[in-house]
């Protein structure tokens, strides 16, 4: 019989059994849960049968179990008199934990519900529920026992030596359930009065200096003072606690600068630690105490290079990385033909004469992978020589190469959806793509891309054209990546101090499209770029596009009043925009040839991963400016004395008004930040917020279509569909659900989702997660925009403009890709009444979307 409630039961003390009439009570309520789940245990049990007969078998369960069946569940762990330490930490070192709740919901054990569901269907169907699930969380004593026993540890580890920890078992209202409570009296806590470092003599002052003050143990207001010899080093640390964690990444600290300054052979065996009780019960002094052994210089490097061609000829060459270097880099190379061992000058770090570190053997093996010309790439250091008894010992490395084949073709078959402003397009395409990895000898990598595609659209408005396929586009894309930075441009990797990654990419895209659903036709739109990619660290990365240029050339087909204009605009008898200087915009948008030009640097911040964005950040800030050079030719040399904001057309440019290219000169700015944050294993809470702003300079007053600003899409705030989301108030003539064809100069979008993993491993390795979501935002034109007065922004109204939408969705996540698909709902719309959800939930808005929303 368990304890009453309110009276604990000390580890060690086991209850006495559970009377017959418990036990029958158990039954029942498992008899009931049983039919209870009856019901849903073939739909369920099918749609996880796709996982394998192996995989089905294995439980989510922990292995090493002795708990039994009668055991109680535990529903709760407590820690009581933790200390200086937060619960999370305390609770990753036991293993005694009740079962996963959805989004923390006391009682929503859906992972224990599949592995019970499974348990009593048995077969492959249950032992896929199983796997997807979770074993009942049951008291077992034993591992509670080795969790008192790792806690005790811990505090001891971390300066708590006469910490004593005891666990207790609480009993609910339910008598099958129970709470564990860890009660930890943690004691007296050990604190550090100096530190010491010995063995410091063949360092040199300056290294001794830098070596003790970025020491863990340094005091954090920086007011230590160091004491000792040449020898010693001494200083106080401010009462540090003892920390045997802590006192570990010392030790690895001190290896790590070591060996980055020429102490080649240090290991762990070089640095050891040493703590001197002192009188005070809860003081010590801790000495370090260090032998780096000799330092190196880097010898002579020697480069085997090992090619795919069996007919290329052995070539020999020898480097010297600097004028007068001491010792030259001597290249081999068997079964290539095409490397220039120039490449090696760029990417080398690892520098004959030069102390070792191993920092820079890291980042030259780093650049070498980096280039993508090797398949493998390897740096292992030879026997060390002593030129003379006088000079430092050195010691010689090899590198290994091996390059990949210089030239591959590829075709691939691809589906597409294309999401317009009165169009949704399904279709498919089939691409060719002609890779050389080596173009011009210094790892210089080539791609040519040519795609073509035929859609369809699923959901045509009424009045549009009927045909099988609804647009048809064809694509060629050229670009020229060089794994270093070209010209001039060199010039910034110096001033970084060394980077630790650059890149130059040049590109070029031509692309030409009809659009019958929308009776108009790109004759040809073109892009190029040049663009430099500086990486500072492994998450700091600058990007400067130094040139992007572009230049478009619409035109209309018959039947394009009727199928765009008529939809989007209204026509002259039945207007939407009645504005007539916003039809003309809106015209020249969709048929006027246009040319652009932009120069634009990102800084970008990045610890969140690409595909998952399970935890880490990413922030970014870019700056652009564009239409300089246009608006300088146009008044400086074309027409000194007007502007027109355009510059004459060119020869190859057909259709009406293929006479002149509108440019649009701006500033613009956008600031990007998202988080990432594990709340427990398998939730996770993503944030983002956005904003944008972008100025005119100059006639016409407006920002070019493609930099404008748009809210509402799969991306942007969900309750709306693509780029409908806009302030106008009631009665506008822009109001309805309408795209929003004229965007925005001001743009403001934050969003919170939670993600909860459902189901792990099914389906062919797919992890199923739900999500919850709030978005919310909108977009404004500036004051110089010509646009309608309701669009525009004003510091009093715009809290009340913003669209909020929510809804949930779900995600099916393979190891490389993510299918996602939202339901969202209107929750407040700035175009309707303040009544929450305007619509109420008759009309949900669906995305389907390839990733995570953000």
């Amino acid at each position: 019989m368990l304890c009453r409630r309110g009276a604990p039961v000390p580890l060690g003390e086991p209850g006495t059994a559970a009377t017959r009439r418990q036990a029958q009570i158990r039954m029942a309520r498992g008899v009931i849960r049983k039919v209870a789940w009856r019901g849903a245990a073939f739909v369920l049990g099918t749609l996880l049968l796709g996982a394998s007969p192996a995989q089905a078998q294995r439980t989510a369960g922990p292995a090493d179990t002795t708990a039994r069946a009668e055991d109680p569940l535990v529903v709760g762990v407590r820690f009581e008199g933790k200390g200086p330490f937060e619960r999370d930490a305390l609770a990753r070192r036991v293993r005694t934990a009740p079962n996963r709740r959805v989004l923390g919901i006391p009682g929503l054990t859906w992972w224990r519900w599949l592995y019970e569901l499974g348990n009593f269907i048995g077969g492959e169907v249950g032992g896929a529920l199983q796997r997807g699930g979770e074993a009942p969380a049951r008291l077992d004593r034993s591992r509670l026992r080795g969790d008192v026993d790792r806690l005790t540890a811990f505090y001891r580890q971390e300066g708590f030596r006469e910490a004593q920890v005891r666990a207790e078992v609480e009993p609910t209202e339910d008598p099958e359930e129970v709470r564990v409570v860890f009660r930890i009296q943690p004691g007296e806590a050990l604190h550090a009065r100096y530190a010491r470092y010995t063995g410091l003599e063949r360092l040199s002052p300056a290294q001794r200096q830098r070596l003790v003050r970025s020491s863990l143990l340094w005091p954090e207001e920086g007011t230590a003072r160091l004491g000792g010899s040449a020898d010693t080093l001494r200083f106080r640390t401010a009462g540090r606690r003892y920390s045997e964690a802590r006192f570990l990444q010392e030790r690895s600290r001190l290896l790590d600068s070591l060996r980055n300054g020429g102490y080649a052979r240090a290991t762990r065996d070089s640095v050891r630690a040493l703590v001197f009780p002192q009188p005070a019960a809860d003081s010590f002094d801790i000495a370090f105490r260090v032998r780096p052994g000799s330092r190196y210089r880097v010898g002579s490097l020697s480069v085997r290079v090992n090619g795919p061609e069996e007919g290329a000829a052995p070539r020999a060459d020898t480097l010297r990385l600097r004028a007068g270097a001491p010792r030259p880099v001597t290249v081999q190379m068997q079964g290539e033909s095409k490397l220039d061992p120039r490449l090696l000058e760029r990417v080398l770090r690892l520098r004959p004469g030069q102390w070792y570190s191993r920092a820079a053997r890291r980042a030259t093996k780093r650049r070498l992978e980096a280039t993508g010309l090797f398949t493998f790439t390897d740096i292992a250091a030879q026997a060390p020589r002593r030129p003379d008894s006088l000079a430092a010992p050195v010691l010689p490395h090899r590198i290994t190469l091996r390059t990949r084949p210089r030239h591959s073709v590829q075709l691939e078959t691809f589906a597409l959806q294309r999401s317009g402003i009165v169009s949704n397009e399904l279709g498919f395409g089939l691409g060719a793509t002609y890779q050389n990895a080596n173009l011009l000898s210094q790892g210089e990598a080539f791609r040519a891309r040519l795609a073509g595609s035929l859609a369809s659209d699923f959901d045509p408005d009424e009045g549009a054209r009927e045909a099988l396929f609804s647009s048809a586009q064809l694509e060629g894309s050229l670009s020229l990546t060089y794994p270093y930075l070209v010209g001039a441009f060199e010039r910034l990797d110096r001033l970084y101090g060394g980077l630790y990654d650059a890149r130059t990419r040049l590109s070029l895209s031509l692309l030409t499209a009809r659009r019958e659903n929308l009776g108009f036709i790109i004759r040809g739109r073109g892009k190029a770029r040049l663009r430099l990619e500086m990486q500072h660290s492994p998450t700091l990365t600058s990007l400067v596009d130094v040139a992007d240029l572009s230049l478009s050339n619409p035109d209309t087909l018959a039947g394009f009043q009727r199928q765009f204009l008529n939809r989007v605009i209204g026509s002259p008898e039945d207007p939407i925009v009645r504005d007539p200087v916003q039809r003309v915009r809106i015209l020249e948008d969709y048929t006027a040839p246009q040319v652009g030009d932009a120069y634009r640097y990102t800084l970008r911040a990045s610890t969140a991963g690409s595909l998952r964005r399970a935890q880490g950040y990413s922030y970014e800030a870019a700056a652009e400016v564009g239409g300089v050079v246009p608006a300088l030719l146009d008044r400086l040399a074309l027409t000194p004395d007007t502007v027109e904001s355009s510059l004459p057309g060119v020869p190859f440019l057909r259709g009406k008004e293929a006479n002149r290219l509108r440019y649009r000169p701006y500033v613009r700015f956008v600031g990007d930040a998202r988080r990432y944050r594990p709340l427990t294993p398998g939730t996770v809470l993503a944030g983002k917020f956005i904003v944008g702003a972008a100025h005119p300079l100059g006639q016409p007053g407006v920002i070019p279509f493609e930099r404008r600003f748009y809210a509402g899409g799969g991306s942007s705030v969900r309750g709306w569909g693509l780029r409908e989301l806009r302030p106008a108030a009631p009665g506008d003539t822009l109001t309805g659900d309408a795209p929003n064809l004229l965007g925005g100069d001001l743009k403001l979008e934050a969003a919170v989702e939670l993600r909860q993993t459902l189901l792990k491993d099914v389906l062919g390795s797919t992890d199923w997660i739900g999500a919850l979501f709030v978005d919310a935002g909108n977009a404004w034109i500036g004051l110089r925009n010509p646009g309608p007065d309701a669009l525009r922004f004003r510091a009093g109204d715009f809290l009340g403009e913003i669209g909020v939408g929510s809804g949930g969705g779900l995600r099916l996540d393979w190891d490389f890709l993510v299918v996602r698909l939202d339901m969202a709902f209107k929750v407040h719309d700035p175009l309707q009444d303040d009544n929450p959800f305007p619509n109420g939930l008759a009309e949900p808005r669906l995305h389907f979307g390839i990733g995570h929303a953000f």
